[in-house]
């Protein structure tokens, strides 16, 4: 009876323990790494502005003439001993994640595509819309009878 109760002890522990092995993860899988891809716009502008204007979302003449002209607002000036981003790249960062929705919109994939943390994310996107929006009389139109507004 002794030898019985314990082949059962012994069978029922060996049943445990093929349960454990196949819901633990006894492997992890490495992370896996992510690139920064905003070296690629510059290429995209000269080789395939197409791309370029996919990514962004506005053309890359277009685009030049809004860094411009954000260029020069405070917010993008300060005292701290840590730099801003150009302006450029927060420009791109922000219209990179105002052009897309759904998955491809999220802080994470932003951030992993500009190679950046999350709160840089915010940082440019606080940035670059208090900018516009104070100087939305020249950085936004759009005059129907207006030639250079036609050609843009």
């Amino acid at each position: 009876m002794c030898d019985q109760v314990f082949t059962h002890f012994i069978d029922a522990i060996g049943a445990l323990h093929d349960e454990v092995e196949k819901c633990q993860v006894l492997d992890m899988c490495p992370s896996l790494t992510c690139a920064p891809q905003l070296h690629l716009l510059q290429e995209w502008v000269l080789l395939s502005p197409e791309k370029f204007c996919h990514k962004l979302r506005i053309d890359a003449e277009v685009f030049d003439k809004l860094t411009t002209l954000i260029q020069a607002h405070p917010i993008f000036h300060n005292n701290s001993n840590n730099p801003q981003l150009p302006v450029a790249v927060q420009l791109v960062i922000f219209l990179n994640g105002v052009g897309h929705y759904g998955n491809a919109a999220t802080t994470e994939d932003i951030s992993d595509w500009a190679g950046v943390s999350i709160g840089t994310i915010y940082n440019c996107y606080k940035r670059v819309m208090i900018a516009i929006s104070q100087l939305h009389d020249r950085a936004i139109h759009f005059d129907l009878l207006d030639r250079e507004d036609q050609i843009e």
